[in-house]
């Protein structure tokens, strides 16, 4: 009996207490279908994204099972790799696959969102003990992560926590950063409009290997959200991370592997990376995932063995390892042409480590990097005619001009007043990198590139683990750095630190070494260790800061909590261009819009069609093929444009370029004699002319 009243009066308080909670925030309401509708869509694109990641860390770690790949073991049983390694192999190598399956889905008609939620289905029925065991790992790694034992570790982890959760914020806004309208996410989008994979004339970018857009093209594609890019970038640069912090517990200690992320998430620009829908994050995880697999097999003879299946056990290493690292090198080249850097780095170290084998390997190596990047040839084949296009062998809508106004061949630092640079390539990034100012366009913070250097000075203190890891990533390093001097040296775009950003891994790897050893001189007459770590504190601290003020400065909360709508978010941070797409909303059905200075066509209204000043050439170039002021414009009638709209700051920019300075500076009259102007926005930053 008195167990029945008291259920009785259980119930009634458990239906008293609901009913004040509703009661109450019926009449405050402190969620408005604004704010539903912002932190829901947020979190939709966190699934769709774990959807994604998941699915392909159980697709690479079923891939990794078959026994031609099979990752090599120690003597106590357990993989070279560490736990967090493996789980960002698999993760990287599974979507590489789906990025693989994403492009074949398209050359042959299929790139739609219901084939993209049957491949979702199958997979995950199929794969589901993989997925389930890979996501759990993964749940536990990131887990104990958080989990440092010291308070130096501790203070670490919180700053890579804080810098990766702002990082995050800028992923879930809408996309405004320049490349993703120029190229990174105009193709998904052209491609779910057409529902395949179709050539682009009128963007070159579009002919590039694509195995980050593809990818993106399938998470947009689930729920019709363009915001569902950037975390997939983020996921890409996560796996980064936890390869470099993998490797660096493995082979170092907690404390250096801490630091080394720390000092990735802190430059920056591959911060702002973070939260951008581009490419390089995907590069700068092979590159990790290169040093990885090079750093567990350096103490082994590099030779195989291919009488002794699986491949020469017993002998050395296996050639799973060559394998991989022409997986990834294949991989790395389907993202960006920039890959064959990685490798000819990879070509270097097994030349250093196995002088002898260097035939039987690199044949191997360059077999497998080809076999992977075959699917990307086949598409520029097919669509440009050209299997490395727009290099080399012309294609579509392509001829030497714009191949020489593309590359900027002899504008590098060879021959220039900064060729001095060149020798102190890292030092000077370091220097004079500005995030999208100045020759470098990059800002890797104070420690990445040089601290590298304190190696020279602490090497003696360092374990014969760490040193041999200090070998691994110097072997990888010091052609990636050949590279990108050879780049810089030619032309003022290979200059930029982006370019080579899958050898962050191994600069982080060497710097956090290097503090690594000032940390083991003697305390005294000076504890230089005890310094090491103020200036690192302090370092990290303005980087804090500068992050913060981006973040604040973008309005990403306004925008996440609902007070700021998405077109005032992208006004806010794209300026007048947002006033200039919703201005060609006004125009009549059909027609045709010739952007001239102006690249980015992404916000281009379906009423319309927009022509993008791609090479800003819309002008110099038929100027240089023989054409008077008067027959461009013309051509341009008969080509049916019905409007242009010119973007003053581009054009302002262009004529100084000396390679046209001559044809630009007949731009102004000639569009006077044939156009009227009908609009400008309020800064005149954009001017919408019809014919006269």
């Amino acid at each position: 009996m008195e167990k029945q009243t008291v259920g009785w009066q259980m119930l009634v308080t458990f239906f008293g207490l609901v009913v004040a909670l509703i009661a109450y925030f019926w009449a405050h309401k402190p969620l408005d279908p604004a704010l539903i509708a912002s932190l829901g869509g947020a979190f939709l694109d966190l699934f769709t994204i774990s959807l994604i990641v998941s699915l392909a860390g159980g697709l690479g770690r079923r891939v990794l099972l078959i026994p031609t790949l099979q990752l090599e073991k120690g003597a106590g049983g357990e993989h070279n790799l560490s736990r967090a390694e493996r789980l960002a192999l698999e993760g990287t190598l599974g979507l590489g696959i789906l990025g693989m399956g994403a492009l074949i889905l398209g050359l042959v008609g299929f790139y739609k969102p219901v084939i993209f939620w049957l491949m979702i289905i199958l997979l995950a029925m199929l794969l589901f003990r993989h997925v389930l065991g890979w996501s759990l790992d993964l749940f536990a790694v990131l887990h104990r992560a958080l989990q440092p034992p010291t308070r130096w570790t501790r203070f670490l982890a919180l700053t890579i926590v804080i810098f990766l959760g702002m990082a995050l914020l800028h992923a879930l806004a809408p996309p405004t950063a320049y490349d993703s309208l120029n190229y990174h996410l105009l193709a998904p989008k052209r491609y779910l409009e057409a529902g395949r994979i179709l050539p682009q004339p009128d963007n070159h970018f579009l002919g590039f290997p694509q195995g980050v857009e593809v990818l993106y093209g399938l998470a947009m594609g689930l729920f019709g959200r363009d915001t569902s890019a950037a975390p997939l970038h983020y996921a890409f640069g996560l796996f980064g991370l936890l390869a470099v912090g993998g490797l660096l517990k493995r082979r170092a200690d907690l404390s250096t592997a801490y630091l080394a992320v720390a000092l990735l998430v802190s430059a920056f620009s591959l911060w702002l990376l973070f939260g951008w829908p581009y490419v390089d994050l995907a590069m700068f995880t092979y590159g990790a995932l290169a040093l990885s697999i090079t750093a567990s097999f350096v103490k082994h003879p590099l030779e195989i063995d291919l009488k002794s299946p699986p491949y020469g056990v017993g002998r050395g290493v296996r050639a799973v390892n060559i394998l991989l690292l022409g997986i990834i090198a294949g991989l790395a080249m389907g993202v960006k042409y920039t890959g064959v850097g990685l490798l000819f780095a990879l070509g270097f170290f097994l030349l250093w480590n196995a002088p002898r084998q260097i035939l039987r390997n690199g044949l191997l190596l360059v077999l497998v990097t080809g076999v992977i990047f075959l699917p990307w040839g086949l598409k520029g084949l097919l669509l440009y005619q050209n299997p490395v296009y727009p290099f080399a062998f012309g294609g579509l809508n392509w001829d030497a001009g714009r191949a020489y106004t593309f590359s900027t061949p002899g504008t590098g630092l060879l021959g220039s007043a900064d060729a001095w640079q060149l020798i102190i390539l890292p030092l000077a990034a370091t220097v004079f990198g500005v995030e999208k100012a100045g020759t470098y366009s990059f800002t890797v913070g104070p420690w990445l590139l040089t601290a590298p250097l304190l190696l020279i000075f602490g090497w003696r203190w360092l374990g014969d683990s760490e040193r041999k890891l200090a070998r691994s990533a110097l072997l990888l390093a010091l052609p990636i750095l050949i590279f990108w001097i050879a780049l810089a040296s030619l032309s003022s775009i290979g200059v930029q630190t982006r370019l080579v950003i899958m050898g962050l891994p191994a600069a982080s790897v060497l710097a956090a070494l290097g503090f690594n050893g000032l940390s083991k001189w003697p305390r005294k007459p000076l504890d230089v260790g005890f310094i090491a770590r103020a200036l690192l504190v302090l370092t990290l601290t303005f980087a804090f800061v500068d992050v913060l003020r981006d973040t604040v400065r973008a309005r990403i909360a306004p925008y996440l909590m609902a007070t700021l709508s998405r077109t005032d978010y992208r006004r806010a941070n794209l300026g007048v261009y947002v006033d200039a797409m919703q201005q060609l909303r006004t125009l009549p059905e059909g027609s045709q819009v010739r952007f001239m200075y102006e690249q980015r066509t992404y916000d281009c209204p379906p009423n319309v069609i927009c022509i993008g000043d791609i090479l800003f050439d819309h002008w110099p170039r038929p100027l240089r093929q023989g054409m008077t002021p008067d027959e461009g414009f013309q051509s341009w009638k008969d080509a049916g444009d019905d409007y242009i709209l010119l973007f003053n700051p581009g054009y302002r920019f262009s004529a100084e370029d000396t390679r046209f300075i001559t044809e630009n500076a007949l731009f102004p009259s000639a569009l006077e004699n044939w156009m009227m102007p009908i609009w400008s926005d309020a800064a005149e930053g954009y001017t919408l002319y019809t014919w006269k």
